[in-house]
C-alpha cells in the first residue's frame, strides 16, 4: 500500500503542502468543461496525459497530500488506515479509460508519478508509458538493463539488491547474465531513471495538449513536465480536486471526480470504458483501432428569459415578412416551465 511505501521512505521534511481543501465545480460548468476537453482532445494532434496518485484512491490505494491523504494524516498525528494491498487492488475507471483512449490513437504517452503498478497492470503499453518513480511491481537488471514485471511486489525500495538474478540470454545456448536485480523505486534523493525521464521530456515537449490527472504538481521535476507543453505553444488542462501550482498556466482547470470527468469525457467521444478482465502487461502498443468520429453532442443551452411586460397587453409578437414561409405556419404552444418569468 502507499501506506507501506511512504512509510518506507527516508525522512524528508520538504513533502509539499498537504491537506488543502477539496474543490467541486458545480454540475452545469463541470459538464461544460468536459466538453471543452472531449473538443480539446479529438482536435489535438499529441495528446500527453501526467497522472498521480488521485487517480489511484477509486482504488482503494490513499493519496498523499489530500484530505485523507498518507502525509496529510501523518501531519495531524493520525495512522491512516486501509483494507487493500497493491497485489489486490484493480485498475479505477481512470486507468481503464486511459486504456481506451489509447487504443483508438487519442492519447500518445502517459506520463505516470504512481508507483502502484496500475498503468501497466490495467494492459496499458509499456512503451507508451514513463513511470518516473518507479513500480512496487518492477525489478532491473544492473548488468544488462532487463526488467522483470512480477505479479507480486519485488519486496524492496529505493534501488536495493532483491535477492534475486538476471536470467536474460543474448542467443540461444549462452549463459544467462545473472546479473543482480534490483527494486526501480526511488527513494528522496535518487535519480529518476534516465530512459523514463528523457521520454517523459520529449513526449511533454512534443505534445499539443498535456492533460494532469489527480496531481498536485508539487514534486520536481515530474510536476513541472507538463509547463513543457505550454512553453512550445500547446495546451493544458488540469483535472484536481484541490489547487495544483500550476494552476495559473492551465488553459483548462478542471475541479471533480477524476473517475467522473474521465467516464463523461470517453462518453462525449463515443467510447465505453473496458472493463478489466485481470492483471495484463503490455510491453508494445498495438495498432491503434479506429478513431472515432469527432464529437457531435451540444450542451444544453439554458432558456433565454422571455421580455417582461406589465400584464396590460400581451407582448408583441415577432414580425414576419409577408414572403416569408413562417407567416403561414401557425404558432406552436409553449408549455412554460414552473418558475419561468411570465
Amino acid at each position: 500500500m502507499s501506506v507501506n511505501y511512504a512509510a518506507g521512505l527516508s525522512p524528508y521534511a520538504d513533502k509539499g503542502k498537504c491537506g488543502l481543501p477539496e474543490i467541486f465545480d458545480p454540475p452545469e460548468e463541470l459538464e461544460r468543461k468536459v466538453w471543452e476537453l472531449a473538443q480539446l482532445v479529438w482536435h489535438s494532434s499529441n495528446v500527453v496525459f501526467h497522472t498521480g496518485a488521485g487517480i489511484s484512491t477509486a482504488s482503494g490505494i490513499p493519496d498523499f497530500r489530500g484530505p485523507r491523504g498518507v502525509w496529510t494524516m501523518a501531519e495531524q498525528g493520525l495512522t491512516p488506515t486501509f483494507d487493500t494491498t497493491f497485489e489486490s487492488a484493480g485498475p479505477s475507471q481512470t486507468h481503464m479509460a486511459l486504456v481506451q483512449l489509447e487504443r483508438v490513437g487519442l492519447l500518445h504517452f502517459l506520463v505516470s508519478q504512481n508507483v502502484d503498478g496500475l498503468h501497466v497492470r490495467s494492459g496499458f503499453p509499456r512503451d507508451k508509458l514513463a513511470e518516473l518513480h518507479g513500480n512496487m511491481f518492477v525489478e532491473e537488471c544492473v548488468r544488462c538493463r532487463t526488467q522483470y514485471v512480477r505479479d507480486t511486489v519485488v519486496g524492496t525500495m529505493g534501488l536495493k539488491a532483491t535477492g534475486r538474478l538476471c536470467t536474460q540470454t543474448k542467443a540461444r545456448g549462452l549463459r544467462a547474465c545473472r546479473g543482480e536485480l534490483r527494486d526501480t523505486i526511488l527513494d528522496w534523493e535518487d535519480a529518476l531513471p534516465d530512459r523514463d525521464l528523457t521520454l517523459a521530456d520529449e513526449a511533454s515537449r512534443n505534445a499539443d495538449l498535456s492533460i494532469t490527472l489527480g496531481t498536485s504538481l508539487q514534486i520536481r521535476p515530474s510536476g513541472n513536465l507538463p509547463l513543457a507543453t505550454k512553453r512550445r505553444g500547446g495546451r493544458l488542462v488540469i483535472v484536481n480536486l484541490q489547487r495544483t501550482k500550476h494552476d495559473r498556466h492551465a488553459d483548462l482547470l478542471i475541479h471533480g471526480d477524476v473517475d467522473l470527468v474521465m467516464t463523461r469525457l470517453l462518453g462525449h467521444l463515443g467510447l465505453p470504458v473496458p472493463v478489466w478482465g485481470g492483471p495484463c502487461v503490455l510491453d508494445r502498443a498495438l495498432p491503434p483501432l479506429p478513431r472515432p468520429p469527432a464529437p457531435k453532442q451540444k450542451l444544453k443551452e439554458e432558456p433565454k428569459p422571455q421580455p417582461q411586460h406589465n400584464g396590460s397587453s400581451p407582448p408583441s409578437p415577432k414580425r414576419e415578412w409577408p414572403d416569408s414561409p413562417a407567416s403561414q405556419i401557425p404558432p406552436k404552444k409553449v408549455k412554460k416551465e414552473e418558475g419561468s418569468p411570465s
